[in-house]
């Protein structure tokens, strides 16, 4: 194979070779598939120190023995098809792999001109499932969420609750915060003269580089809960929600959320369930749907909501190279309405 035998040659970089002009791409899917990883890998901040190593692999494994001689304008579905059914006979999930690189490398191919850009990709779900003779799509299911108007009940019953737990918990439905975020923050997170919690981009949602850094503007509630369990000598790096030194685990909260559940039922209230989901109890992130749709009902602005759950703006295809502006003074308005929603019914 032309492309991988230069991948191995000493002192060949991966930028340098990708330098290659259109005019001289090989045509048969085996030669295209290590230039189209590198290509790639110029938008795609991989994590994954053996990217294209791992990748390649897919292809020698499942691509290649199928459809690798072939140009990408003559694969069919029924090759994705096969391709796919080599992983399934080894492995559980490998073949939604090979169908995501495999799409990937058409959409590739299109752009290179390979592909007529007209004609449906080979690896659409809709034709490759009468083939696979399965379904790979799954019905959309949301996270678990109570009515919003139940908020207030469920923090009156939280408040009552004294565990490391029971205060993360509450401090992430006073900030509409992920989970990740809440129970790996640190001390040195939070400026209290501005009254702001810094969310650095490790703790975001997102990975291969693409998450980013939150600012959220602390309600009154917040500030005080945090006053409260704030020791008298801080270490900057040491977590703020902690017993024993380590990190809490979702499995803590969602369990702590099941006892409120159970404890309301037992004393003749409805739980703390979503009815439009089979029942099911809340959980975490259930929570921040339910600060979301209180907003909305009030007639709040969509844009200063997306911008409270660090949502990235799915119309700006600058990537924020324009829209610069966070709303800051909005949003802790908003927060703090929501705050004081939350306590509502706190005696």
């Amino acid at each position: 194979m032309i492309a991988v035998s230069l991948f191995r040659e000493v002192g060949c970089s991966v930028r340098r070779f990708f330098k290659i002009r259109d005019d001289q791409f090989p045509r048969d899917v085996q030669n295209l598939w290590p230039i189209w990883i590198g290509e790639y890998a110029k938008i795609k901040a991989w994590s994954d120190k053996r990217w294209f190593e791992r990748r390649m692999t897919l292809g020698q494994k499942y691509v290649f023995p199928v459809i690798g001689a072939y140009k990408p304008a003559q694969v069919a579905s029924e090759d994705v098809v096969q391709c796919m059914e080599i992983a399934m006979k080894n492995t559980v999930h490998t073949h939604l792999k090979v169908l995501v690189a495999l799409s990937q490398f058409f959409r590739w191919c299109t752009t290179k001109g390979l592909m007529n850009p007209n004609r449906r990709l080979p690896t659409d779900i809709d034709l490759i499932e009468p083939y696979l003779g399965m379904r790979l799509r799954t019905p959309v299911s949301h996270h678990p969420a109570i009515d919003w108007r139940e908020v207030p009940r469920f923090i009156a019953s939280l408040s009552e609750e004294r565990t490391v737990s029971s205060r993360a918990l509450l401090f992430l439905i006073l900030t509409a915060s992920r989970l990740q975020s809440v129970v790996e923050a640190q001390w040195k997170e939070f400026d209290f003269s501005y009254s702001e919690w810094n969310v650095p981009a490790s703790h975001m949602k997102g990975k291969q580089g693409n998450n980013r850094p939150h600012e959220v503007p602390l309600s009154t509630q917040a500030v005080q809960l945090l006053q409260a369990i704030r020791p008298v000598q801080v270490h900057g790096e040491s977590l703020v929600f902690t017993k024993t030194g380590n990190s809490l685990s979702g499995t803590a909260l969602r369990k702590l959320i099941r006892k409120l559940d159970e404890d309301s039922l037992r004393n003749g209230g409805n739980g703390f369930r979503d009815v439009a989901h089979d029942n099911r109890v809340a959980v975490t992130h259930g929570f921040r749907a339910a600060f979301a749709t209180w907003a909305q009902e009030t007639g709040e602005d969509v844009s200063v909501i997306e911008l409270c759950l660090a949502h990235v703006d799915s119309t700006d295809k600058h990537n924020g190279a324009y829209r610069r502006g966070r709303m800051m003074q909005r949003r802790r308005l908003l927060l703090q309405r929501w705050a004081n929603y939350c306590f509502s019914e706190v005696r």
